[in-house]
């Protein structure tokens, strides 16, 4: 009988250190986890989407609410100082809890019961079991469910919904409108990569105008009688302006009065005449009224 009272014992103790296993390092290594306490966020959040295998976080809307939920919890521990075990094994309790919902479908009092099978032991006081957490303190815990129920269990809904529902794909397109150079043999403009100045292009590179076709004698001798003529016209209004300005101007009014009485003297007798045949014609009708009255 004395014999087999340590075997019971040594069974229990057995079963009372798988009870306590720790959580710490199961889903991130220790060499992970001191890797995420030396950066920054933006850095943690690229880290922590390679060890979580989220390639697609920056298309796809449900890989970016896990990182998100990932990368704001490791943060926020950073911030309260844990220790890289700690870190880890609240890590871990982050992941238990997002895979309820995503894999088993978990409601929320079920979840939350999960969570307090966790919290088991922690304090000096809880001896019986531990849930993994016991290197916790009492104020330490209590952050860590505050953490949780604002950052999980507030938002239960919108995890269950997103976990339960396809994104909608989108495909946006656009039309892209590219200008090329023009061929080589283009003339202007060149090509950039050939592009020279323009006194260059003009004298060695540009197509020269067409030569004109030779003139004939024919049209020789007409252009020279038409440059004659044209030096005469202009050579006449030279020479009257020479005359005018040789005469004074009483000189050109005597010429300009000499010149009109020539041009409206015969038109004055021509009104005369009609005037006189008008007053004739006039004087007439009116002795035919005085002879019809004495009648």
């Amino acid at each position: 009988m004395s014999k087999r009272k340590p075997t019971k014992a040594k069974s229990q103790k057995d079963k009372h250190d798988d009870d306590r296993e720790s959580l710490a390092f199961k889903v991130l290594l220790e060499s992970q986890t001191k890797e995420l306490l030396d950066v920054d966020v933006d850095e943690m959040q690229l880290k922590l989407a390679d060890m979580m295998n989220l390639p697609s976080h920056l298309t796809d809307l449900k890989e970016a609410a896990v990182l998100d939920y990932y990368t704001s919890g490791v943060w926020w521990g950073k911030e309260q100082n844990f220790t890289p075990q700690q870190l880890s094994g609240f890590f871990t309790v982050l992941h238990i809890l997002l895979e309820n919902v995503k894999e088993k479908h978990l409601s929320t009092v079920e979840n939350l019961k999960e969570l307090k099978k966790m919290l088991v032991g922690i304090g000096p006081e809880n001896m019986d079991g531990s849930g993994g957490l016991d290197f916790f303190d009492l104020n330490q815990a209590k952050a860590v469910a505050d953490y949780l129920y604002t950052s999980l269990f507030q938002h239960y809904k919108l995890y269950e919904f997103m976990f339960t529902h396809l994104q909608a794909e989108e495909i946006i397109g656009t039309d892209l409108e590219v200008e090329v150079a023009k061929p080589a043999s283009m003339p202007w403009p060149p090509p950039l990569e050939e592009g020279v100045s323009e006194e260059i292009h003009s004298e060695y590179i540009a197509t020269p105008p067409p030569t004109p076709p030779p003139e004939t004698v024919a049209e020789t001798v007409e252009n020279k009688s038409e440059g004659a003529e044209g030096d005469r016209t202009d050579e006449t209004p030279s020479k009257e302006a020479d005359l005018l300005a040789q005469l004074s101007p009483e000189e050109i009014k005597a010429i300009l009065m000499s010149v009109a009485k020539e041009m409206f003297g015969g038109l004055q007798s021509d009104v005369a005449n009609k005037l006189r045949e008008r007053e004739t014609s006039i004087i007439n009708r009116i002795n035919k009224v005085h002879k019809v009255a004495d009648h």
